[in-house]
């Protein structure tokens, strides 16, 4: 099975827990971790799960983000996905979250969101991950590769 995480980044916060996502995939999956900028059509209609994320930015997802998310719409029908982005460390109501506005942007494509979404907290005017996060996006992306073989042990209706 084939597990492509694409991410946006302005910092280089994003690529790093991108990466680690991806390596808590790879026990069950062939993993690429890729930008934006670097991701076919192709790729993403090959992969099994696709996982995506980004930097809150104005409360919510970038504009490069959600243009990507819109244009791959037409690979995402029925396609298991989970968002994650980075964001400052204050409530969810004062910061926004990206992962909110790209999970919503997949389900409306029609994509099968198989997790709640995943935000890794940066902190300081020049912004770095806090001490843990790494640790936290490599479980949320076990989490993510045990929750898709969950989904294929269950009997289709």
């Amino acid at each position: 099975m084939k597990a492509l995480v694409i991410y946006g980044t302005r910092y280089g916060n994003t690529q790093k827990i991108a990466e680690a996502i991806g390596d808590g995939l790879k026990p069950a999956f062939a993993v690429e971790v890729l930008p934006i900028d670097g991701v076919s059509p192709a790729q993403v209609t090959a992969a099994d799960l696709l996982v995506i994320g980004g930097p809150t930015e104005a409360h919510g997802i970038t504009p490069a983000l959600k243009a990507f998310v819109d244009g791959m719409s037409f690979a995402l029908d029925g396609k298991p996905v989970a968002a994650f982005d980075t964001r400052v460390g204050i409530a969810r109501i004062f910061s926004g979250s990206a992962a909110a506005g790209i999970e919503a942007h997949m389900r409306r494509a029609g994509a099968r969101v198989i997790a709640g979404e995943g935000s890794f907290i940066v902190k300081g005017k020049q912004p770095e991950l806090e001490p843990g996060e790494l640790d936290r996006a490599q479980a949320w992306g076990r989490d993510l590769a045990a929750r898709i073989r969950s989904l294929a042990t269950v009997p289709a209706r």
